[in-house]
C-alpha cells in the first residue's frame, strides 16, 4: 500500500507514523507536514519506506499534487475546525479514501457535503478516528450497545462522552489550543471516568486532567475563559504546551481515557501509553486502503471496526477497556 500521512510532524503524526512505517502491508509511506525539516528527521529515523514532502494542506493545490497513486491518507493536521473540511475535499476530488482525526467540528451540512462528495468520488471517509469522538463512538456502538447514526450523518450524540488526559505526556499545540479555546466551567468528575478535576466542553462533553498542577492551570484558565478573548486564548495554549513538562499528575493516571455513559452503565479505554488515538488513525487508513469497492462516503468508524477488533486494536497499543 501507498499511504499519505498528513500533519506527520506533530504529536499524533509522529505516532501514527511510528504504527505505520511497522505494518508489513505498507509499503511507501508519505509523511507530510509544513514543516519540512522535521518530516525528513522523522523519515531517516523511522524507515527506507518513508519519504516526505511539505505541503499546506490548506491549499487544496498543494495537496492534490501529492495524491496520485496513493490507496489512502491519514489526516492528522489540526485545528480540525480549519483544516479538516478542506483535506477531505481535496480527497474526494482526487478519488482517494481518508481517515481523519476529527474533533466533531463539521455540522450537519458539512458532513451532508462530503459525504456526497465521496459518493460520487467512489471512495469513502471516517472523520473522528482519535479519543473523542473516534473510541468514545467504539465505545458507544459496541460495549454499550448505543445506537449508531445514518449514514452521512452526526456521530453517535445521546451518551455523555469525556475525554481524560496527562498534559505532560498527551497532546500537541492544536490539542491544547483546543482545549484553551473550548474549556469551561468545573464539572463533577463523569461515571467511570480516572480521578481527576473535569471542566465542561461544548456538546455537553467533558474533559478532565489530573489534580495538582495540572488540574489548577486548566481551571485557572476555565475561570477566566471569558475574559480571555482570542489572544489570550491563544497565549493559555502556549502556557500549557510551555509547561507540560512540569505539570505531571498523580502516579499511576494514564496518559489519555475516555468513556462513555447511557444510564447507569459506562464504557471507558485506558491509554497508558498516550498512543491509542494515533493507532487508531493508522489502523482505519489501512482499512480504508484495503476497501476498494465496498462502501463509499462518509463512514462511521463502528461500520469498520467491530466489537472483537476494537479490543485487539486497544490490546496491542497496551491500552485496557472496561464496562461498568
Amino acid at each position: 500500500m501507498k499511504i499519505v500521512l498528513l500533519g506527520a510532524a506533530g504529536f499524533l503524526g509522529r505516532a501514527a507514523a511510528v504504527e505505520l512505517a511497522r505494518r508489513p502491508e505498507v509499503g511507501e509511506l508519505l509523511l507530510v507536514d509544513y514543516i519540512i525539516r522535521d518530516a525528513k528527521r522523522l523519515a531517516r529515523h523511522l524507515s527506507p519506506k518513508c519519504r516526505c514532502a511539505m505541503a499546506d494542506v490548506g491549499k487544496p493545490l498543494e495537496l492534490t499534487r501529492l495524491l496520485q497513486g496513493i490507496d489512502a491518507v491519514a489526516n492528522a493536521v489540526g485545528p480540525c475546525a480549519e483544516y479538516e473540511k478542506p483535506v477531505l475535499m481535496a480527497c474526494a476530488a482526487a478519488g482517494v479514501s481518508v481517515a481523519s482525526i476529527g474533533d466533531d467540528t463539521l455540522s450537519p451540512a458539512d458532513r451532508g457535503e462530503v459525504h456526497d462528495a465521496f459518493r460520487a468520488a467512489k471512495a469513502a471517509a471516517v472523520s473522528g478516528c482519535g479519543m473523542m469522538p473516534g473510541w468514545t463512538e467504539l465505545l458507544n456502538a459496541h460495549f454499550l450497545g448505543g445506537p449508531g447514526s445514518a449514514q452521512g450523518g452526526s456521530p453517535p450524540g445521546d451518551h455523555a462522552r469525556y475525554l481524560f488526559f496527562s498534559p505532560d505526556r498527551f497532546g500537541g499545540y492544536a490539542f491544547l489550543r483546543e482545549i484553551a479555546k473550548s474549556v469551561g466551567s468545573e464539572t463533577p468528575s463523569p461515571p467511570g471516568a480516572p480521578a481527576g478535576r473535569y471542566f465542561s466542553l461544548p456538546g455537553g462533553a467533558a474533559v478532565g486532567v489530573p489534580e495538582d498542577k495540572a488540574g489548577a492551570r486548566i481551571a485557572r484558565i476555565a475561570n477566566t475563559v471569558g475574559r480571555l478573548g482570542v489572544v489570550g486564548k491563544e497565549l493559555a495554549a502556549a502556557l500549557l504546551l510551555w509547561l507540560r513538562g512540569s505539570l505531571t499528575g498523580t502516579p499511576g493516571s494514564p496518559a489519555a481515557a475516555c468513556g462513555v455513559a447511557d444510564g447507569g452503565r459506562t464504557a471507558r479505554v485506558e491509554d497508558p501509553g498516550g498512543k491509542l488515538a494515533a493507532v487508531l488513525l493508522a489502523e482505519t487508513a489501512l482499512r480504508l486502503a484495503s476497501r476498494s469497492g465496498k462502501a463509499t462516503g462518509l463512514l462511521q468508524i463502528h461500520e469498520l471496526i467491530g466489537r472483537e477488533e476494537a479490543g485487539a486494536i486497544a490490546a496491542a497499543a497496551g491500552a485496557r477497556i472496561s464496562i461498568g
